[in-house]
């Protein structure tokens, strides 16, 4: 059913995306369905040529610093509406929304309209339609769905030889610090024709690496099909032509299948890369968490998982600092940071989230305890990525490239073990000019910390 707009000229809007790669992706399906309505889109940070119809924010309510961020940013643009009129109208989007929708259409009157998380055809609708709206308006489903037809219509909002795929939202999974369930709802895959036609779009579009995100990509199918698992569609994926890669990030650790790995190892378009959220390594927190590993099952996944990918580039994510954490349990973390050696690490310090279990779980860390176990994961981390740095040199690797840095003089590229946005960079030094989007073969030659320097070689 075709969007219907009202207004007789191209409205002007602005689109921000706050938070994670799956909103950039959310905000495609909405840029698209709003370029199918004739809108003229200005994307974060662009120069809007005349005032804006419409400012849509599509926020991010995970963590309490993604929370003030949104907040930050719609109170901002809520005061430049009403001081210069500019944008016309606000809208609100994502997670951040579907909890506190009301909160915020109370506290913050310029919102003209809101809704929730995946509700790309009604925010359309109400942009369009925003001149003969008769009042402001909240539509926040209880239960998002996946819309087939809007996820048909995807305009690229990244100029860059990466994109997002997201095949599956929500989450089954019930840890005790995550809020994602309550604001995704529980998990929807997105039919495998439907991923594979939009692969094929983005391929032509000249991307180059699909990254697989969703909430828990090895959970794919299994709300759906009986016999449609994550290895299917990435065989599916393997079998488009041309050179690309594909890459999995955020991957639950208690779902490596061995047709998983089989597959990983197997199909030369799958680099040799992993995110998988581990959150702790001592078994009592991750009780705690309702994380369902121990000290044995850990290791031994990871030696798997090792053994099973030749060239695994492992990343993962800890929490610092959960209610209830001792010291002892921080330095068994720590301690098994050292001996794992993951390739990539993140770490955060924990903080509640409304409505979930672990926000009345008792003792608390201090917060300046925290501050020092982080530092302490983090300072640990550091030195075992400058190893894994130091120890690529000497290597001939296939790169991609990015961009080009023309004040460095260089040109920006990553490797199978950088993922985009949240990893290192390859910076390959050229005598010739390169193009983003080319792949081509380099030799690490100098480590910089979690970089890596290079420059490229005969074929």
């Amino acid at each position: 059913m075709p969007l219907s707009p009202v207004s007789t000229r191209p409205l002007h809007v602005g689109i921000v995306t706050l938070g994670c790669d799956k909103n950039t992706v959310d905000n495609e399906y909405l840029a698209g369905l709003l370029e199918a309505g004739g809108c003229r889109l200005v994307v974060d940070g662009e120069a809007a040529d005349g005032p804006l119809d419409a400012v849509v924010v599509t926020t991010c309510g995970f963590i309490d610093r993604a929370r003030q961020q949104s907040i930050d940013t719609i109170v901002e643009l809520a005061e430049r509406k009403r001081a210069t009129g500019n944008p016309r109208r606000l809208f609100v989007a994502g997670c951040l929304s579907q909890r506190h929708g009301a909160e915020l259409m109370e506290e913050i009157p310029e919102i003209d309209g809101l809704v929730g998380v995946g509700q790309f055809r009604q925010l359309a609708n109400l942009i369009l339609n925003a001149d003969r709206a008769e009042a402001r308006t909240r539509e926040v489903a209880e239960t998002p769905t996946v819309d087939i037809y809007q996820l048909m219509h995807r305009r690229r909002l990244q100029h860059t030889p990466h994109a997002f795929l997201k095949i599956s939202d929500g989450c089954n999974h019930a840890c005790t610090f995550c809020s994602i369930p309550a604001m995704k709802g529980k998990l929807r895959s997105v039919p495998r024709e439907i991923l594979l036609a939009e692969a094929e779009r983005l391929l032509a579009d000249g991307v180059r690496e699909i990254n697989l995100v969703a909430q828990d990509l090895s959970m794919y199918g299994m709300d759906r099909w009986r016999d449609v698992r994550l290895p299917d569609l990435l065989r599916d994926l393997c079998a488009l032509p041309g050179e690309f890669w594909i890459r999995c990030l955020y991957f639950y650790p208690g779902n490596v299948t061995d047709d998983f790995l089989e597959v990983m190892a197997a199909e030369p378009k799958i680099v040799p890369y992993l995110d998988m959220p581990l959150q702790h390594l001592h078994p009592e927190t991750l009780r705690r968490m309702r994380r369902p590993f121990h000290e044995v099952k850990t290791f031994e996944l990871v030696e798997r998982l090792r053994a099973a990918v030749p060239g695994l580039t492992l990343r993962t994510t800890m929490i610092v600092g959960f209610p209830g954490e001792t010291r002892a349990e921080h330095e068994f973390m720590l301690e098994g940071i050292r001996r794992l050696r993951f390739e990539r690490l993140g770490a955060f310090q924990y903080s509640d989230e409304e409505g979930t279990p672990s926000a009345t779980m008792r003792p608390r860390v201090r917060r300046g305890e925290k501050e020092r176990r982080w530092h302490a994961v983090m300072a640990a981390q550091a030195e075992i990525a400058a190893e894994h740095s130091r120890a690529r040199v000497g290597r001939r690797e296939r790169v991609l490239v990015e961009s080009h840095e023309p004040h460095a003089g260089c040109w920006i590229a990553r490797g199978a073990a950088e993922a985009p946005e949240i990893d290192a960079r390859v910076f390959v030094w050229s005598a010739t000019p390169l193009t983003p989007g080319q792949f081509i073969d380099v030799e690490i030659n100098r480590a910089d910390g979690y970089d890596v320097h290079a420059s490229p070689v005969a074929g």
